[in-house]
């Protein structure tokens, strides 16, 4: 009954009134106006209009060509030549602006000499003052804390070889090693210490 009622009741053509048109009002109606009249196209031509065909000039290109080829002035001749360097009066000189540079080099480098000899005759007479002598305690001071820390970082160089690391690491920190023991022996010997190095206790 269901289904009946469902095919009955469908929506037919036009019965709609929404969607009907209603007729427009002749008052309404406006003519299409085109915007661009002045780009566009020529019109058509009429059908009475005929084309302008079978037109022939007499004029022989030729012939004007040649009057107009002798009739014209002829061109100056090219001035740019190549010129010859070997004529000119400097050939074979040294440019003058040379002397000039090389005279101003020559001042600069005098000038730079005397202000750094002027500076250095003044350190000079007073660099016995300066230099002053390091006592006798602080001296054995300092070699003593030389020994000592190169007794530590021998220490540390002795050890890394018990330990199992990886060959990079442990080239890298061998040639640490040996560095600073080398820079503390350095150290040492400038301080005239005669003999090894000895670890003090």
């Amino acid at each position: 009954m269901r289904k009946d009622v469902k095919t009955a009741s469908y929506l037919k053509k036009k019965s709609n009134p929404k969607h009907i048109l209603k007729p427009l009002d002749p008052n309404q109606i406006k003519p299409f106006n085109y915007n661009n009249k002045i780009n566009n196209k020529a019109p058509v031509p009429n059908k009475n209009e005929k084309p302008i065909m079978n037109l022939m000039t007499e004029k022989n290109f030729i012939t004007a060509n040649a009057v107009e080829c002798i009739l014209r002035v002829p061109s100056l001749p090219v001035s740019n030549q190549t010129a010859d360097f070997l004529a000119k009066d400097d050939y074979g000189k040294v440019p003058g602006y040379l002397a000039e540079v090389k005279a101003e080099i020559k001042n600069e480098n005098e000038m730079i000499d005397n202000f750094v000899k002027s500076q250095m005759d003044g350190y000079t007479d007073d660099a016995p003052e300066m230099c002053v002598q390091m006592p006798e305690e602080e001296r054995e001071e300092l070699i003593h804390s030389l020994k000592l820390k190169w007794g530590a970082v021998n220490k540390k160089y002795q050890v890394l070889v018990m330990h199992t690391m990886f060959e990079g690491n442990r080239k890298h920190a061998k040639e640490s090693f040996e560095k600073q023991l080398n820079d503390i022996e350095a150290d040492l010997s400038k301080l005239q210490v005669v003999g090894p190095v000895m670890v003090a206790e």
